[in-house]
């Protein structure tokens, strides 16, 4: 379940990013596995309950809980409702659910309850976790209230999922839990959506095709570090030729979007950034074909899907150590699929993105074709159904 952000929501929005494509991913492979998935959300509106397919033996399900209209910060005392609103379902159409996946601290909490009336195991992912965005992160003020109901649901759930390594790391390190708790599943990726196009031809489509393109894919959020990205950015050599498009952000991301621009006048560069806002998930390898390098400046990521993406697509990443990116670009692949960047000096991001928009060589298919084989989605939904059935 994903109570406070549809799967089908567009990527980049404020409650919207890896979470839903993981979610859609994973339930689009169990299914095609002959598993019968049910995707719990709230509705955005309120209406008559809606039951929706999304893909074969996978269904999107909003019962009306009768709540209305709810931000994210004001669903935690009404999961109780919601969790009735569920069983309501499931005793109307006459189903006993064998497993529930709860996606983020809130689904949790919603799980918890059910997991208790149905006496089913209860898997949790957090997909972030409130302390690490806090303890990585200054700007970041994730409430109290969130951090202990995630360690009570890391006590009381039956598994815990991660997706990357690190991930795993935090929450033993956090957490007074047995290692077989937590199991990693790496995300997926379509590789027939996701894959290297003709880059000139991309850049043409997109009106870029002078400019070296530093592409951002992903959440407004502090905990993105944009505000290093551009102070990065303008350090380069103002021969690069170079343009920074940001891919994200909504109507609920324009007072951090206002501080950035303000940062980017400051060091005089609004002219070479370009705040794309949000782009259809279809649309996204046009973008990352398009650009010469894909920056990560996260503080902190569970995974970090859009290297995944962009590396798909042949273009390298230039990030920070978090997240499947030491997983991602090993000292093997440094140089050829990306590299990392230790600490947080605009410098030593400048130099690293300069090194990336000026190498020579290409990202090889076999080299994309390496490096992502064990990114399958059936692989991560066999590995789920080993670990939950």
């Amino acid at each position: 379940m994903s109570i406070h952000s549809s799967p089908l929501g567009q990527a980049g929005a404020r409650d919207t990013g890896g979470m839903s494509t993981y979610l859609r991913g994973l339930a689009g492979a169990l299914g095609q596995a002959g598993h019968r998935v049910d995707i719990f959300t709230r509705a955005a509106a309120p209406g008559p309950e809606e039951i929706r397919a999304i893909s074969p033996n996978v269904r999107l399900v909003q019962p009306d809980d009768g709540l209305g209209p709810l931000n994210k910060e004001e669903i935690y005392p009404h999961c109780p409702a919601i969790a009735d609103s569920i069983d309501a379902f499931r005793i109307r159409a006459k189903i006993t659910y064998q497993v529930i996946f709860s996606h983020y601290w809130l689904s949790g909490c919603v799980g918890r309850i059910l997991q208790q009336r149905w006496k089913t195991p209860h898997l949790v992912m957090f997909h972030t976790l409130g302390r690490a965005k806090n303890e990585a992160c200054s700007a970041e003020n994730e409430p109290r209230l969130r951090l202990e109901e995630e360690e009570k649901l890391a006590s009381e759930s039956d598994r815990i999922i991660v997706a990357a390594e690190q991930e795993k790391i935090k929450i033993l390190g956090y957490y007074d839990l047995p290692e077989e708790r937590v199991k990693v599943i790496p995300c997926g990726i379509d590789r027939d959506l996701f894959r290297p196009l003709d880059r000139a031809e991309a850049k043409r489509q997109l009106g870029f095709d002078r400019e070296k393109i530093i592409l951002f894919v992903g959440r407004i959020e502090p905990v993105k570090g944009l505000d290093l990205l551009i102070r990065a950015v303008a350090k380069l050599p103002a021969d690069d030729n170079y343009r920074l498009i940001i891919v994200g952000g909504d109507e609920r991301s324009s007072a951090l979007i206002a501080k950035l621009t303000k940062i980017a006048f400051e060091t005089g560069i609004a002219g070479k950034i370009t705040f794309q806002g949000l782009v259809e998930h279809e649309q996204l390898p046009l973008y990352y074909n398009a650009a010469d390098v894909t920056a990560v400046t996260s503080y902190y990521e569970s995974f970090g899907l859009a290297s995944l993406e962009s590396i798909a697509c042949g273009t390298p990443v230039v990030a920070g150590p978090v997240g499947i990116l030491p997983e991602l670009i090993t000292s093997v692949d440094k140089g050829r699929l990306g590299y990392l960047v230790k600490g947080r000096s605009p410098e030593s991001w400048a130099a690293t993105i300069h090194q990336a928009l000026t190498r020579p060589e290409v990202i090889r298919a076999e080299e994309i074709d390496r490096k992502l084989a064990s990114f399958s989605w059936t692989e991560a939904a066999a590995r789920l159904a080993g670990y939950a059935f």
